[in-house]
Order: structure tokens, then C-alpha cells, then sequence
């Protein structure tokens, strides 16, 4: 399965070719040849049309705006980490998504690769030797909740040569937690949306004429589209999150001066 939570180019579907041992009813004559022709052409005009459904999380209401300087001169550290549905280049590329993110909103980003290595960004250190400072700290990973394929939907799509879709769905979960440079943590939230894949020359055509007919331009159901989404909302929610963390570190911090004794004077 290919992972939703990493935006990528689809590769267009490749020809379908019918292998010469295919089993075909004793027909004769023009019922037989009908019958190839729905065959193939049911197969050829195949598509897919993936449809993103956000959940627990990933909907919640935000008022940040991810154009605005939100994070000025703030250092954060973002480590993704592989595993579950983040392979290691996936987690890589992840990262470096979220990283131009929050440079675009003024924070100073270092990333902690897979090998542990910390990358800075070109803000150059006092001290090349010292680890790079750390305000806040974000780390994201990936899981997948649920799968099913709807056997019956299946079915359907293959008696109807797929005029009906055949039904695939994924839940999948970003899990995020957010600390401060001491390791306190200040968030932890677990987001969770669908991908449901619709397989079939009925949904693949219908969202074709919706798209030139209806739909405006950012609400066509085109290839990534259900990506695009997703992403719109992943970053949303980082945002947010991260510009709540900040205020509750800021908070926490104002609370130790004001308790920290003050020096004779």
C-alpha cells in the first residue's frame, strides 16, 4: 500500500493486455465477440479515484495561519521516524516537507535524520562542536489502524465489468509529541483520517465529467487530490499544535523567573 501521508505523483495506469490462456464461455459468433469487447473495454477504462476522509484530529478547528511569521526565531528540532507507514526515505521526505513548513513561518528547523545525526539549517552555530539549541522539540510517526478491501464490492465490480467500483480503505494515524528542550512534554495528539480507494470505469469516468462540469478547481477528485488534502489538514494541525506548545513553553517560562530568587542587592 502506498503511504498517504507522504504527497507523490501517481504514475498513470499502465496498458491492460488480455493473456492469450484467458477462459472464455463457449460463445459463438457476435455474442462471443461482444462479450471480448465489454471485456476489454471494461478492463482498459479502469481508473482509480482515491477520496480522503479526515477524522479524529485532523478535522479539529484551527486559527492559525500557516502564512504568517508564527514562529519567529524559534528553534525547533523535528525528528520522523520510520517505521509502520513510514519507510526511511518516506520519513526523510516527510521531514523535509515540515521543515520548509515551519521555515516558512520564521522558525530556525534542525532535523534528526535515522541515523540520529542532527542536520541544522544555515543558521551557523557559535560553537560547530555543540549540539544545535533546541526550544521545542517535534516528532511524528505513522501507523496504519485499519484495512479492508470489501470482497463484495469486488465482486460486483467485476460482474458489472466496473461499472460498480471495487472498495479499498485505509485508517491510518499520525501520532505527534511536542517538548520543550528540557524533554517536558507539552503536547501529544494522535490524528487520524481515510483513504478509500474506488477501483472501476463507473467512479473513474463519473468524477471525470464532475470535474469538468461541476466541480471548481479545488474540489476536483484529479490524481493526488486526496494527498493534497490530506497535507493541507496534516500541516494545519502541526501548526497549530506547534504555536500551542510555544505559548505553553513561553508560559512555563515566564513561571520560573518569576519564582527563581532574586540576587541581593
Amino acid at each position: 500500500m502506498s503511504n498517504p501521508l507522504v504527497e507523490r505523483r501517481v504514475a498513470p495506469h499502465p496498458e491492460i493486455t488480455i493473456p492469450q490462456s484467458l477462459p472464455v464461455a463457449p460463445l459463438r459468433g457476435f455474442a462471443r465477440r461482444a462479450a471480448l469487447a465489454l471485456l476489454v473495454l471494461g478492463l482498459a477504462g479502469s481508473g482509480c479515484v482515491r477520496v480522503y476522509q479526515p477524522m479524529s484530529g485532523l478535522h479539529r478547528p484551527k486559527v492559525i495561519d500557516v502564512r504568517a511569521a508564527n514562529f519567529q526565531d524559534l528553534h525547533l528540532t523535528i525528528r520522523c521516524v520510520p517505521g509502520g507507514l513510514l519507510s526511511r526515505h518516506e520519513a526523510s521526505m516527510l521531514c523535509q516537507k515540515v521543515t520548509t513548513l515551519f521555515q516558512n513561518q520564521g522558525a530556525l528547523v534542525h532535523t534528526i535524520d535515522n541515523s540520529g545525526q542532527v542536520d541544522a539549517d544555515e543558521t551557523p552555530e557559535e560553537d560547530p562542536e555543540a549540539p544545535p539549541r533546541t526550544d521545542l522539540s517535534l516528532e511524528l510517526r505513522a501507523r496504519k489502524v485499519h484495512e479492508s478491501h470489501h470482497p463484495l464490492s469486488w465482486i460486483a465490480s467485476a460482474v458489472t465489468f466496473t461499472v460498480l467500483p471495487g472498495l479499498s480503505e485505509t485508517t491510518f494515524a499520525q501520532d505527534v509529541e511536542i517538548r520543550d528542550g528540557t524533554g517536558f512534554l507539552l503536547v501529544s495528539d494522535s490524528m487520524e483520517g481515510r483513504i478509500v480507494r474506488k477501483v472501476g470505469a463507473g467512479p473513474w469516468f463519473g468524477n471525470k465529467i464532475l470535474d469538468l462540469v461541476a466541480r471548481d478547481k479545488d474540489e476536483k477528485l484529479g490524481i493526488g487530490s486526496a494527498y493534497r488534502e490530506l497535507s493541507r489538514d496534516l500541516y494545519q494541525q502541526l501548526s497549530q499544535h506547534t504555536f500551542n506548545a510555544k505559548m505553553q513553553w513561553e508560559v512555563l517560562q515566564e513561571a520560573e523567573l518569576r519564582a527563581a530568587p532574586r540576587a541581593p542587592e
